[in-house]
């Protein structure tokens, strides 16, 4: 494992601590995980740990309105592909 000592500005530490902290991770992990994705590193879902799938997941699916009711019709076959019927 290598280790990296980094200097940057207050503001920029700050950002990064921010950033890091709105996704459950210490500034170490963060940049870790950083750096890999940049290099091209650690991008199988295998070496991503099952804590951090669901994570991501729900994370992305915070993005959706939750409270969407579908039509009866969104569920008969006939809607699905109306040039078909």
């Amino acid at each position: 494992m290598m280790k990296v000592e980094v200097e940057l500005s207050p503001d920029t530490g700050a950002v990064l601590l921010e950033l890091a902290k709105a996704e459950g991770l210490s500034l170490d992990e963060f940049a870790a995980r950083t750096l890999e994705s940049v290099a091209g590193v650690n991008n199988s879902p295998a070496k991503t740990p099952p804590e951090e799938r669901v994570r991501a997941f729900d994370e992305f699916l915070a993005g959706f309105e939750s409270n969407v009711a579908l039509p009866q019709e969104a569920f008969e076959r006939e809607h699905w592909y109306p040039d078909r019927w």
